[in-house]
């Protein structure tokens, strides 16, 4: 976990780079991102999911980046390499996601089910390599698995994925890393609020896994 490294920071803010590994905030766990930097994480990447994360410095930050992330004032932007390959590029996905709390996993759906809700997601084709194709994906709302899922539900597999991936593949190819990255952040506060000088901010970084 030697990839952890802060990106920016201020007296309300902070952005860090996570490695894959590294819970971002646990109940049960000690050592997760919001303990080594001392951050309130507003947001959650996937264990196995690598790269840039917000966390608040003080409770005044943390209420206005909750509401910024329920109003959609916050892009976010991943990479992922993967199995399969989008016949239609760009597409945007729509549909329904359900908690399996019992499997610890999600399910998607085209209908509306029981205890689901909706999904939107972004999908660019990047550029094809070889058996795999490098995809750039915006989750338009920001459910529990929801870029894994989506992309399971229509036949593509994110590379190394152990719950939404081909076990298959990945055993062919011998590899044991989850292959995705949240590579970009830009922000559109309203003027209204105090943390509207970050709308000049545009944080990049790159995957380790390409």
């Amino acid at each position: 976990m030697n990839d952890l490294r802060e990106i920016y920071g201020d007296e309300n803010v902070l952005v860090y780079f996570k490695p894959q590994g590294l819970e971002t905030t646990s109940d049960h766990k000690k050592d997760t991102l919001e303990n080594r930097v001392g951050g309130i994480a507003v947001h959650r990447l996937d264990v196995n999911t690598e790269g840039l994360v917000i966390l608040a410095k003080t409770d005044k930050a943390r209420t206005e980046l909750e509401v910024a992330f329920k109003e959609g004032y916050i892009e976010k932007t991943y990479l992922a390499l993967c199995f399969g390959k989008l016949r239609v590029s760009p597409i945007t996905l729509v549909g329904y996601l359900a908690k399996d709390s019992a499997k610890g996993m999600v399910k998607v759906s085209k209908n509306k089910t029981v205890g689901s809700k909706p999904i939107k997601t972004a999908i660019r084709n990047v550029k094809d390599v070889k058996d795999f194709s490098l995809l750039e994906i915006k989750p338009v709302t920001g459910r529990t698995h929801q870029i894994r899922a989506h992309l399971h539900s229509i036949g593509i597999f994110i590379v190394g994925d152990s719950k939404y991936g081909d076990f298959k593949l990945n055993r062919m190819y011998d590899i044991k890393r989850q292959c995705l990255c949240a590579t970009e952040l830009k922000f559109n506060f309203p003027q209204t609020s105090f943390l509207k000088y970050l709308n000049k901010k545009h944080f990049i970084a790159k995957p380790t896994f390409f």
